[in-house]
């Protein structure tokens, strides 16, 4: 069962409102990651195009590609380059042409075969390119509570995700490719602070009236109060904590 192409219509719906336009801190990380100038980049799940965008800025020669025929209307609408063109295909398909660049932001973990479709990526790269991918980042507090909703009471935590990956996920598979690997996280307020509080009091109600759950609005605020005041102040912030991880997998040589 193909599980993503049926995620197709939550992506156009998604994509269609405009405060679902993703600007990230990942933006930030990848663009300053690389000197983009003459390399031929592949944005694999582009989106609306703004990242493609700032890497033609940069004199990066970019093809952005999504399955989505809204985000790549909004993209060809909004962020033109003549550096950067775009097109709407099925990566699991359909690919050509080689990159010193792979990137691909937050995508992986909607894809049906994550390790299948790197395989597939690092066929298009040129004899010294990379692949630059992030991903939801789980070995964290907010993962730890997720998770534990996820896999012990079936709760319904994210809307698209296909699987929850972790910095575990990528080293294997750079092995596998035989590619060497360099990550990092980000965003360690959304993980383990004051942003996981506030994302959380807003996400828990939601996630237990899809479960049918009927856990009160007081338990929920006391279970937050006791994670911010005795567990937040003594989790320091570690390469493995944030929110997001970024990875680079490049070439061996």
């Amino acid at each position: 069962m193909n599980k993503n192409i049926k995620l197709k219509k939550i992506y156009d719906n998604t994509f269609k409102k405009k405060s679902r336009v993703r600007e990230t801190d990942e933006f930030k990380e990848v663009l300053k990651m690389e000197k983009w100038t003459g390399k031929h980049i592949l944005d694999v799940g582009c989106g609306t195009g703004k990242f493609a965008y700032m890497i033609a800025k940069k004199g990066g020669i970019v093809k952005g590609i999504d399955y989505s025929t809204t985000a790549i209307a909004t993209a060809q609408s909004k962020y033109n380059h003549t550096n950067l063109s775009y097109e709407q295909i099925d990566v699991s398909k359909k690919i050509s042409g080689k990159y010193d660049v792979i990137i691909s932001i937050g995508t992986l973990e909607h894809m049906d075969q994550p390790y299948k479709m790197l395989k597939k990526l690092k066929n298009h790269l040129t004899p010294n390119g990379k692949m630059i991918l992030t991903s939801p980042n789980w070995t964290n507090p907010r993962g730890f509570i997720l998770m534990t909703l996820s896999i012990l009471f079936d709760a319904p935590i994210t809307l698209a995700d296909l699987h929850y990956l972790t910095p575990v996920d990528f080293v294997k598979w750079a092995d596998k490719l035989d590619m060497k690997i360099d990550w990092k996280t980000i965003e360690h307020s959304w993980s383990g602070g004051d942003k996981l509080i506030i994302d959380l009091k807003q996400r828990l109600p939601k996630v237990f009236k899809d479960m049918k759950a009927n856990i009160k609005q007081q338990k929920i605020d006391l279970f937050l109060k006791w994670i911010n005041h005795k567990a937040l102040p003594i989790i320091q912030s570690s390469k493995e904590g944030g929110a997001i991880g970024i990875y680079v997998l490049s070439k061996r040589k």
